[in-house]
């Protein structure tokens, strides 16, 4: 009787397991089935490819030391060491052209973002929309800078003001993203704007919009 009563037990406390683990899995399921629709097109001028992260690094001074950005951007278990990028094949095509007349082995990355799963509460979804667009465009204008100190269009002071706003701008981003998704990448996003101090060239900016394209592409929600 009393062994009937503890199989009885074992019984119910199982069940109530099971019912448990399948109304968590249920909850996971719900939440992760919203998405945040971002579409964006990202054209990668590439020095070198690795699977392995101090490789790809290693190659970063020497992607700089040609102009490039230098920045390792990881992508799809692989490390892309980048020159640059751009947002219209066309211009990507033209700058590899160049490079191949150099003798450089260079090639384009293109990476395309559709949409993030949220796996996040939902009530964060129209922030981390604003992160998404907001970072969009601080890179856009990171693209713009390096355009700009390229001709000579854009003076050292501008330049100096642009990344100042950029910094400003995370700064700002960091307030309203406490531990949350974008918190950690935001923040390093605003240390990288520090590395720049004294004579900023164009590379510097390719660097900087490269960076925040890497918070867009990797973002974790």
């Amino acid at each position: 009787m009393i062994k009937k009563r503890i199989n009885l037990q074992l019984f119910i406390a199982l069940g109530v397991i099971a019912i448990t683990t399948v109304i968590i899995i249920i909850s996971a399921l719900s939440c992760s089935g919203e998405k945040i629709v971002f579409e964006e097109t990202f054209y990668f001028v590439c020095y070198r490819r690795s699977d392995n992260a101090v490789s790809a690094g290693s190659l970063s001074d020497t992607a700089s030391s040609l102009g490039g950005a230098g920045y390792v951007l990881e992508y799809g278990g692989e490390y892309y060491v980048t020159l640059s990028c751009y947002y219209e094949s066309e211009e990507a095509e033209n700058v590899l052209a160049t490079l191949k007349k150099k003798e450089l082995d260079c090639f384009i990355k293109k990476i395309e973002t559709s949409s993030f799963p949220l796996y996040g509460s939902k009530k964060n979804k129209k922030l981390y929309e604003g992160n998404l667009n907001t970072l969009n465009s601080l890179s856009r204008l990171a693209y713009d800078c390096a355009n700009g100190l390229d001709t000579g269009a854009y003076s050292q002071s501008k330049a100096k003001g642009i990344l100042s706003d950029i910094r400003d701008a995370l700064n700002g981003l960091i307030k309203n993203n406490k531990n949350n998704g974008f918190s950690e990448s935001l923040q390093s996003a605003a240390d990288e704007c520090g590395k720049f101090g004294g004579f900023l060239y164009a590379k510097n900016m390719r660097y900087m919009q490269i960076a925040l394209a890497d918070r867009i592409i990797n973002a974790k929600l």
